[in-house]
Protein backbone atom coordinates (compact mmCIF):
# COMPACT_ATOMS: atom_id res chain seq x y z
CA UNK A 1 0.00 0.00 0.00
CA UNK A 2 1.44 3.38 -1.24
CA UNK A 3 2.10 6.00 1.16
CA UNK A 4 1.02 9.99 0.28
CA UNK A 5 4.29 11.33 -0.59
CA UNK A 6 6.59 8.73 -0.33
CA UNK A 7 9.30 7.97 -3.43
CA UNK A 8 9.89 3.68 -3.44
CA UNK A 9 13.96 2.92 -2.93
CA UNK A 10 14.04 1.88 -6.38
CA UNK A 11 14.17 5.35 -7.16
CA UNK A 12 17.12 6.33 -5.09
CA UNK A 13 19.42 5.00 -8.10
CA UNK A 14 23.46 6.18 -8.35
CA UNK A 15 22.77 8.56 -11.35
CA UNK A 16 20.63 10.62 -8.94
CA UNK A 17 21.81 12.40 -5.73
CA UNK A 18 20.85 14.77 -3.05
CA UNK A 19 23.73 17.34 -2.00
CA UNK A 20 24.24 20.09 0.28
CA UNK A 21 22.46 22.39 -3.30
CA UNK A 22 19.61 19.50 -3.55
CA UNK A 23 18.96 17.33 -6.47
CA UNK A 24 21.84 16.84 -8.65
CA UNK A 25 23.02 14.64 -11.88
CA UNK A 26 25.54 12.46 -12.74
CA UNK A 27 26.15 10.45 -15.43
CA UNK A 28 27.32 6.06 -15.70
CA UNK A 29 30.93 7.31 -14.90
CA UNK A 30 31.76 3.62 -14.39
CA UNK A 31 29.76 2.44 -17.56
CA UNK A 32 32.13 0.29 -20.11
CA UNK A 33 32.82 2.96 -23.37
CA UNK A 34 29.68 2.34 -25.65
CA UNK A 35 30.50 0.75 -29.13
CA UNK A 36 30.67 2.58 -32.40
CA UNK A 37 26.90 3.67 -33.45
CA UNK A 38 25.78 1.29 -36.52
CA UNK A 39 23.38 3.35 -38.78
CA UNK A 40 23.08 3.56 -42.11
CA UNK A 41 23.41 6.88 -43.98
CA UNK A 42 26.62 9.45 -44.15
CA UNK A 43 25.67 11.98 -41.19
CA UNK A 44 25.45 8.85 -38.13
CA UNK A 45 23.75 12.23 -36.27
CA UNK A 46 21.31 12.99 -38.92
CA UNK A 47 20.15 9.74 -39.12
CA UNK A 48 19.34 8.70 -36.04
CA UNK A 49 17.66 11.94 -35.54
CA UNK A 50 15.59 10.36 -39.13
CA UNK A 51 15.07 7.26 -37.60
CA UNK A 52 13.91 8.46 -33.94
CA UNK A 53 11.57 10.89 -35.67
CA UNK A 54 9.44 7.76 -37.46
CA UNK A 55 8.26 7.28 -33.82
CA UNK A 56 4.84 9.43 -33.86
CA UNK A 57 4.46 10.95 -30.69
CA UNK A 58 1.89 13.36 -29.12
CA UNK A 59 3.16 17.34 -29.01
CA UNK A 60 3.07 19.25 -25.56
CA UNK A 61 3.98 22.55 -24.27
CA UNK A 62 5.76 22.17 -21.13
CA UNK A 63 5.84 25.23 -18.59
CA UNK A 64 6.56 26.36 -15.23
CA UNK A 65 6.37 29.77 -13.56
CA UNK A 66 9.00 32.34 -12.36
CA UNK A 67 7.85 35.49 -10.53
CA UNK A 68 5.52 37.00 -12.66
CA UNK A 69 6.81 35.08 -16.09
CA UNK A 70 5.51 31.90 -17.27
CA UNK A 71 8.29 30.05 -19.19
CA UNK A 72 7.36 27.58 -21.89
CA UNK A 73 8.89 25.05 -24.70
CA UNK A 74 7.49 22.81 -26.78
CA UNK A 75 8.47 18.94 -26.51
CA UNK A 76 7.06 15.46 -27.39
CA UNK A 77 9.75 13.76 -25.00
CA UNK A 78 6.79 13.43 -22.45
CA UNK A 79 5.52 9.83 -20.67
CA UNK A 80 3.24 8.50 -18.05
CA UNK A 81 4.96 6.20 -15.06
CA UNK A 82 2.96 5.24 -12.79
CA UNK A 83 -0.74 4.88 -11.86
CA UNK A 84 0.41 4.39 -8.11
CA UNK A 85 1.79 6.94 -7.08
CA UNK A 86 0.86 8.94 -10.31
CA UNK A 87 4.29 9.74 -11.76
CA UNK A 88 5.26 11.04 -14.84
CA UNK A 89 8.12 11.95 -17.06
CA UNK A 90 9.77 14.72 -18.97
CA UNK A 91 13.30 14.66 -21.16
CA UNK A 92 14.89 18.35 -21.77
CA UNK A 93 17.38 19.47 -23.35
CA UNK A 94 19.98 20.56 -21.12
CA UNK A 95 21.40 23.32 -23.14
CA UNK A 96 17.51 25.01 -22.78
CA UNK A 97 16.64 27.68 -20.35
CA UNK A 98 13.70 25.00 -19.05
CA UNK A 99 16.41 23.02 -17.93
CA UNK A 100 17.89 25.54 -15.88
CA UNK A 101 14.45 26.10 -13.85
CA UNK A 102 13.42 22.66 -12.87
CA UNK A 103 14.53 21.38 -9.76
CA UNK A 104 13.28 18.81 -6.68
CA UNK A 105 10.34 20.65 -5.51
CA UNK A 106 9.79 22.53 -8.22
CA UNK A 107 7.01 22.12 -10.31
CA UNK A 108 5.99 21.82 -13.98
CA UNK A 109 2.70 21.59 -16.53
CA UNK A 110 2.40 19.36 -19.69
CA UNK A 111 -0.70 20.64 -21.71
CA UNK A 112 -1.13 17.84 -24.81
CA UNK A 113 -2.29 20.04 -28.00
CA UNK A 114 -4.81 19.31 -30.06
CA UNK A 115 -4.97 19.37 -33.86
CA UNK A 116 -5.94 23.11 -34.30
CA UNK A 117 -2.70 23.97 -31.66
CA UNK A 118 0.01 23.35 -34.04
CA UNK A 119 0.53 27.13 -34.56
CA UNK A 120 1.28 27.39 -30.70
CA UNK A 121 3.55 24.50 -30.67
CA UNK A 122 5.42 26.61 -33.54
CA UNK A 123 5.65 29.09 -31.13
CA UNK A 124 7.33 27.39 -28.31
CA UNK A 125 9.44 26.21 -30.42
CA UNK A 126 10.69 29.09 -31.70
CA UNK A 127 9.88 28.98 -34.97
CA UNK A 128 9.93 31.41 -37.37
CA UNK A 129 6.96 33.29 -38.25
CA UNK A 130 4.83 32.14 -35.21
CA UNK A 131 5.04 34.94 -33.36
CA UNK A 132 1.24 35.72 -33.94
CA UNK A 133 0.12 33.12 -32.47
CA UNK A 134 -0.81 34.14 -28.67
CA UNK A 135 -1.06 31.72 -26.04
CA UNK A 136 -3.67 32.18 -23.00
CA UNK A 137 -3.08 30.16 -20.12
CA UNK A 138 -5.05 28.65 -16.77
CA UNK A 139 -3.16 28.88 -13.50
CA UNK A 140 -3.25 25.49 -11.70
CA UNK A 141 -1.56 25.44 -9.08
CA UNK A 142 0.72 28.20 -8.82
CA UNK A 143 1.27 26.15 -12.90
CA UNK A 144 0.45 27.81 -15.93
CA UNK A 145 -1.68 25.35 -18.63
CA UNK A 146 -2.11 25.83 -22.04
CA UNK A 147 -5.95 27.11 -22.53
CA UNK A 148 -8.02 24.99 -24.46
CA UNK A 149 -5.26 21.40 -24.55
CA UNK A 150 -6.39 17.63 -25.08
CA UNK A 151 -5.08 17.29 -21.70
CA UNK A 152 -3.31 18.86 -18.96
CA UNK A 153 -1.04 17.97 -15.85
CA UNK A 154 0.77 19.45 -13.39
CA UNK A 155 3.61 17.94 -11.48
CA UNK A 156 6.03 18.47 -8.97
CA UNK A 157 9.63 17.22 -9.38
CA UNK A 158 10.61 14.14 -7.08
CA UNK A 159 13.70 13.33 -9.38
CA UNK A 160 15.75 14.48 -12.42
CA UNK A 161 18.21 11.77 -14.16
CA UNK A 162 20.68 12.22 -16.38
CA UNK A 163 20.21 11.50 -19.72
CA UNK A 164 23.14 12.32 -22.04
CA UNK A 165 22.30 15.93 -24.00
CA UNK A 166 19.03 15.67 -21.72
CA UNK A 167 17.97 16.11 -18.35
CA UNK A 168 14.59 13.84 -17.67
CA UNK A 169 12.50 14.96 -14.94
CA UNK A 170 10.49 12.42 -12.72
CA UNK A 171 7.08 14.22 -11.61
CA UNK A 172 4.22 13.12 -9.24
CA UNK A 173 1.13 14.25 -10.98
CA UNK A 174 -0.91 16.81 -8.49
CA UNK A 175 -3.28 17.96 -10.99
CA UNK A 176 -5.05 16.73 -14.17
CA UNK A 177 -8.06 17.56 -16.60
CA UNK A 178 -9.25 16.78 -19.58
CA UNK A 179 -10.51 18.66 -22.70
CA UNK A 180 -12.46 18.20 -26.00
CA UNK A 181 -10.53 17.45 -29.51
CA UNK A 182 -8.28 15.28 -31.26
CA UNK A 183 -4.52 14.85 -30.78
CA UNK A 184 -1.43 16.54 -32.65
CA UNK A 185 0.48 14.49 -33.88
CA UNK A 186 4.13 14.74 -34.62
CA UNK A 187 5.66 12.23 -37.26
CA UNK A 188 8.78 12.17 -39.54
CA UNK A 189 9.80 15.61 -38.62
CA UNK A 190 6.33 17.28 -39.32
CA UNK A 191 2.49 17.68 -38.27
CA UNK A 192 0.45 14.57 -38.44
CA UNK A 193 -3.52 14.23 -37.81
CA UNK A 194 -5.69 11.21 -37.08
CA UNK A 195 -7.05 9.67 -40.33
CA UNK A 196 -4.32 11.72 -42.47
CA UNK A 197 -2.22 10.33 -45.51
CA UNK A 198 -0.06 13.28 -46.17
CA UNK A 199 0.30 15.30 -43.04
CA UNK A 200 0.33 18.97 -42.19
Amino acid sequence: MSTPGFVPPEFNLPLSWVGPEGIGEQPFDDAAPPEALEIEGDDPSVALRRTLGLFATGVTIITTRLGEQVHGMTANAFMSVSLEPPLVLISVDRRTKMCGLLHEGSTYGVSVLCEGQSTLSDRFAGRPGSEAAEPRFDLIHDTPLVEGALAGFVAKVVRSYWGGDHSLFLGRVEFARTGAGTPLLFHGGRYERLGSANGA
